[in-house]
């Protein structure tokens, strides 16, 4: 009877402690994707044209809405893939920081995989700045289910512009990014 008992609360705590697992693992996995699909305002036409209209002066500039740091954020990742996002029919996207020797540069690449096997790639996130130079550039991404934004930024010592915005739409079948509208 003893060992029934022992046997009952051995399960139970193997049981409980399973489950806790699979909760973490999934709330990791859904914290992965959310802290992953970029700044949403830069999905905004308006957003996008009213940088370009009131960042002459800092105290008023449109770009102080993003609150977060993407240089630092990928700046502090490594080499290795993240998994970003499982669509339907087997498409992955992940995440890749290329390798590189410049402090000043940070280049991350957005790969689409279906069933398991590379299909396409995309630099979506890029940092450069040259500290001879008084000019530096950005590139930040939103990515909300089969669409894809991405925006530069010019900083230089007076002013902030935007530069190339681009939509791309990702092939629901293969997995491909395909230009939506520039």
């Amino acid at each position: 009877m003893k060992q029934l008992i022992y046997l009952i609360i051995i399960c139970f705590i193997v049981f409980v402690n399973v489950n806790k697992a699979i909760a973490n693992t999934i709330k990791n996995e859904i914290l992965i994707t959310n802290s992953f699909t970029g700044e949403k305002l830069i999905s905004s036409k308006e957003f996008v044209q009213s940088v370009n209209r009131t960042c002459e002066d800092d105290d008023t500039c449109t770009l102080s809405k993003i609150k977060k740091s993407y240089y630092q954020q990928f700046h502090d990742l490594n080499n290795d893939e993240i998994t970003i996002s499982k669509l339907k029919n087997n498409i992955e996207l992940k995440l890749k920081k290329e390798e590189t020797q410049n402090e000043f540069l940070i280049t991350i690449e957005l790969i689409s995989y279906k069933n398991n096997k590379k299909v396409d790639s995309l630099i979506c996130y890029e940092y450069k700045n040259n500290p001879n130079d008084s000019l530096a550039v950005e590139k930040l991404y939103y990515l909300e289910d089969y669409n894809l934004w991405t925006l530069y930024f010019i900083y230089d010592l007076e002013s902030t512009t935007t530069g190339s915005w681009i939509k791309y739409k990702i092939n629901p079948e293969t997995g491909k990014f395909g230009l939506d509208n520039k």
